[in-house]
């Protein structure tokens, strides 16, 4: 095949499916017989959810739209949707549930495809005013055009009782070949200026460089004083020669024994660098089981950021929940986000 063509293929429950309508077991399979080629992926409803974002929300930019989904899916679908990769367009956001874009990518790479896109299977619609259905499986998703653009996206069971909202029902595998479709998010967007985000990557690593060993020299400094700490906790415990402690006393001092022994001072290096430069911290509770944070931001995506930071340096079996995100009050005329933010043991109490 030429090498410029590109392929449409759509992901389903079951394998894959392409333009000519042949099903394959899966990607790796489809790419085992069409070395050179470039592939654009499909998803329908299963294995992405679409949230629409509301025309009057004041979201300027992809970036603040990314934030606001990561809130939505977060806050109804718990800790996990915190991992979802996610891809914004105008009109709202879309997030990979399941489905793994590092493992595609490699499976291309290994027979020489180009993997040019992943986006939703109801980007295959045609674009016309009024309302069109795309049905993939048992889940359909009807849209409302107005004016060449997308006005309203709903998504149901297609059993559901008048699931297409009146309009035409279209196939999404019969859609591929049409060459028809509509701008959407996509998960894998076209490259960006290369050097210029080298160079941004260089300067970034540079920086980091430079406050580790800034760090490295006062964390030594306050492992020795937490040492010397303990020391004295070690005497205290002791008793004088010939006389017994008391079984509370002790307790007491060993329990202060071992939130010395905790790096505290490594605890405080790894949350200040997750911390955004625009977020103000207003209170901070830490001890050997958990992390509480309280604070104010002037954007969603701040808190976002923050949230995801520390969702990375969570060991196994923590989570990161936002427990709390206020709008500012116009009565007082505040401008900042209030937020909350927890770091538990998973399943802990809410």
């Amino acid at each position: 095949m030429s090498r410029s063509r590109t392929e449409r293929l759509l992901l389903t429950a079951d394998g894959l499916v392409d333009a000519a309508g042949r099903t394959w077991p899966d990607f790796a399979a489809w790419c085992r017989t069409h070395t050179g080629t470039r592939a654009v992926l499909y998803a329908g409803p299963r294995q992405m959810h679409t949230l629409r974002v509301p025309d009057d929300m004041p979201l300027d930019d992809d970036e603040a739209r990314l934030a606001y989904g990561r809130l939505q899916f977060t806050h109804y679908f718990g800790p996990v949707a915190q991992t979802w990769p996610l891809a914004a367009w105008p009109g709202g956001v879309c997030a990979l549930v399941h489905g793994d874009l590092a493992g595609l990518h490699a499976t291309a790479a290994r027979h020489r495809v180009k993997l040019v896109g992943l986006r939703p299977s109801w980007t295959l619609a045609p674009v016309r005013d009024g309302q069109v259905a795309v049905r993939e499986g048992e889940l359909i998703t009807s849209l409302l055009h107005e004016n060449g653009h997308l006005a309203d996206l709903q998504q149901r069971h297609a059993d559901e009782e008048d699931s297409a909202g009146g309009a035409a029902v279209l196939d999404a595998a019969s859609l591929l070949a049409t060459g028809a479709g509509q701008p959407g998010p996509d998960f894998i967007p076209p490259p960006a200026r290369g050097r210029a985000l080298a160079w941004a990557w260089a300067a970034t690593a540079a920086a980091a460089c430079a406050l580790v060993a800034a760090q490295a020299l006062g964390q030594r400094e306050e492992a020795q004083r937490l040492a010397d700490q303990a020391g004295v906790l070690a005497r205290m415990a002791a008793p004088p020669p010939g006389v017994t402690a008391p079984a509370a006393q002790r307790a007491k001092v060993w329990a202060a024994a071992r939130q010395l022994d905790l790096d505290w001072s490594g605890r405080w290096a790894e949350l200040e660098q997750a911390l955004p430069p625009d977020v103000q911290l207003a209170a901070l509770d830490m001890d050997g089981s958990g992390l509480r944070v309280e604070g104010q931001a002037p954007a969603a995506d701040a808190v976002t950021q923050l949230l995801d930071r520390l969702a990375l340096r969570a060991v196994a079996g923590e989570e990161v929940v936002l427990t709390r995100l206020q709008a500012p009050e116009a009565t007082t005329g505040a401008s900042l986000l209030r937020f909350e933010l927890v770091r538990r043991k998973a399943g802990g109490p809410r």
